[in-house]
């Protein structure tokens, strides 16, 4: 028999081994990127081929929605503030190549781009595009709230979020709706049972966890990092609505209820005066806003809106409230050049400042100031009629914790009575505090996984026939309960002692 040489055989299988390399890199290369993302190479000014992931990413989505004419904006919080920082310097740079990347190719897991639902409907082609581009995708719908007081129209769906995911990183694309009060508004993001949760870190989503509003923002083209997107022409002022943006949807199904026990008043008399409200309160809006101020609907206003989503007919006022410390000296003369004349004004700054305003049309604006302190929120008035002074107590923060401590205690109060009378001690009324009681429990409880834990037990519960006499006739370490007692001069210690008290509990044997 011919000798095998062994060089022969390792130059065979090194190159097997190459052979198959070869192969695993081909088929990465080929079929694995394309459908888990593909790898990119290093972009200029980027620090690393990981860094150029997002910017490639990001190139590759404006080239799908630019093919299907989709305008889109980019609306991401994190990319908007450093672009905030340097936004004279873009918008006066060249179109030519940026030095480096500096936006774009932070390593980021998603980039978040604004849609505004009216202009494109044909979402079949884009998504058709999009896998043929390599990105999976997904798309989140749900009820539009808008409907949910119509028994008829109530279940249909509107599209919210769609997100497309290329390589490691997802496109978060948030529709806009825009809405009767001339604002834009958008859904939560909320799966369904069936969709995959770990497609991308849903929790870290910006614009996802719940609804918002904003203003329609004037866009404009830029280039950021050699890539031609739309954003918010004043970028400051969109990130200042992110914080304040979450929306309360009217509650439509209760205010449908609420007419059905008591009719809306339909009359010409009533039907005025909403309009003219309404038309009040957006002259408010615009005052305050151009002023910076916050502000909210208060009293009758914030009642109509929460109860029978819409003004009450009968208060003849629209109500405001703000904060004191936003309170600016701008505000009475901003008012009055808006039309508003000044009717009253009540309190001071420093205690109780309320001001009234007279619309054109004869409809009063009230802006209450609210004052806080160290453990609730207050607001002071003033009748016009007899100058008599109240305070009213809004919000407390320190009187719902100490009444949720209260409830928790009760509890736990109620828990250590029921456990005191599981435990036996002699006499059997003797008082134990919580420490004791925990203390003797587990050693109640160590006692009987022992006694549980003997070998004739099963024969005996068998024996029994599910009588727990038998279960103690037959158990050889509990003849007697008077074998385990607390005894009486064993000198139980107080909470504050550091003795075991374990150590109280006797195990005599029988004679």
């Amino acid at each position: 028999m011919q000798k095998i040489n062994k060089n022969v055989v390792l130059a065979l299988l090194s190159l097997t081994s190459l052979v198959f390399l070869l192969f695993q890199l081909y088929y990465y290369k080929f079929y694995l990127s394309q459908k888990n993302g593909a790898v990119f190479s290093k972009v200029r000014g980027s620090q690393s081929g990981q860094d150029s992931t997002r910017w490639h990413v990001v190139n590759k989505f404006l080239g799908l929605i630019s093919s299907h004419n989709i305008p889109v904006y980019l609306i991401d919080p994190l990319i908007l503030g450093l672009v905030d920082k340097d936004i004279e310097q873009i918008r006066s740079s060249p179109d030519g190549p940026s030095p480096e990347c500096k936006y774009f190719c932070a390593p980021r897991d998603f980039t978040t781009f604004a849609l505004l639902d009216k202009t494109w409907k044909h979402e079949v082609g884009l998504f058709r595009t999009a896998e043929k581009m390599g990105f999976q995708w997904l798309k989140i719908i749900n009820k539009d709230p808008r409907l949910d007081g119509m028994d008829d129209l109530s279940g249909i769906e509107i599209p919210l979020h769609y997100i497309f995911k290329l390589a490691s990183h997802a496109i978060h694309l948030v529709v806009f709706y825009e809405r009767s009060g001339n604002y834009l508004w958008h859904g939560p993001l909320r799966l369904k049972q069936h969709m995959d949760k770990k497609f991308v870190p849903f929790r870290k989503l910006h614009f996802g966890r719940y609804p918002g509003a904003y203003e329609k923002p004037e866009l404009q083209l830029v280039s950021i990092d050699d890539l031609k997107v739309h954003i918010p022409k004043n970028p400051s002022s969109f990130l200042e609505e992110v914080s304040q943006s979450r929306f309360l949807e009217c509650r439509y199904r209760e205010a449908r209820a609420f007419f059905q026990l008591y009719p809306d008043d339909a009359s010409l008399d009533a039907v005025e005066f909403r309009k003219k409200a309404k038309s009040l309160l957006h002259k408010a809006v615009l005052t305050l806003n151009n002023l910076g101020v916050k502000f909210w609907l208060s009293s009758g206003t914030c009642l109509g809106w929460y109860r029978q989503c819409n003004v009450i007919p009968h208060s003849k006022d629209v109500d405001l409230g703000v904060f004191i410390r936003d309170y600016k000296s701008d505000i009475i003369p901003a008012f009055q050049k808006a039309g508003l004349s000044l009717k009253h004004r009540f309190g001071k700054v420093e205690d109780s400042l309320e001001l009234s305003f007279q619309g054109e049309d004869g409809v009063k604006l009230d802006i209450f100031f609210f004052y806080e302190e160290d453990d609730h929120i207050w607001n002071g008035g003033t009748q016009a009629k007899s100058g008599k002074k109240f305070k009213t107590l809004r919000m407390t923060r320190k009187v719902f914790t100490n009444t949720r401590e209260r409830w928790r205690q009760q509890n736990v109060n109620s828990a250590f009575a029921k456990l005191r009378k599981l435990i036996p001690t002699h006499p059997p009324d003797k008082k134990l505090s919580k420490n004791e009681t925990l203390r003797l429990a587990m050693r109640y409880i160590n006692f009987l996984v022992k006694v549980l834990g003997e070998p004739g037990l099963q024969q005996t519960a068998v024996a029994a026939h599910g009588s727990i006499l038998g279960f103690f006739q037959q158990a050889p370490c509990l003849q007697s309960m008077e074998e385990l007692t607390l005894m009486e001069n064993c000198g139980v210690s107080s909470p504050d002692m550091s003795s075991n008290i374990a150590e109280c509990w006797s195990e005599t044997s029988s004679p």
